[in-house]
């Protein structure tokens, strides 16, 4: 049969370990809840990213707005020199 060493020993080593990582984890908890404590406070009103949204659709931007209608002065254009060329 082997011989399988001090269970007990290694249990105390795993023991304290864990209790030193509590220990770390509940400094880091209090840390975090002096941070949050100082941090100045949030609007809560309104929501920075989403302010000027309506709901339902939304207008597009002026960038694609000028793009959609270049394309569109194309197309008319391509159709205007089709029916041109298709009359003669």
């Amino acid at each position: 049969m082997a011989n399988r060493g001090r269970p007990t020993q290694t249990k105390r080593q795993r023991e304290r370990k864990r209790m030193e990582r509590a220990k770390e984890k509940d400094a880091q908890r209090a840390d975090a809840r002096v941070r949050r404590a100082e941090a100045p406070d949030r609007p809560t009103d309104h929501d920075p990213d989403i302010v000027g949204f309506k709901p339902g659709p939304q207008e597009m931007p002026a960038w694609q707005r000028e793009f959609f209608e270049e394309e569109q002065r194309a197309k008319e254009a391509a159709e205007k020199l089709a029916r041109e060329s298709g009359k003669f």
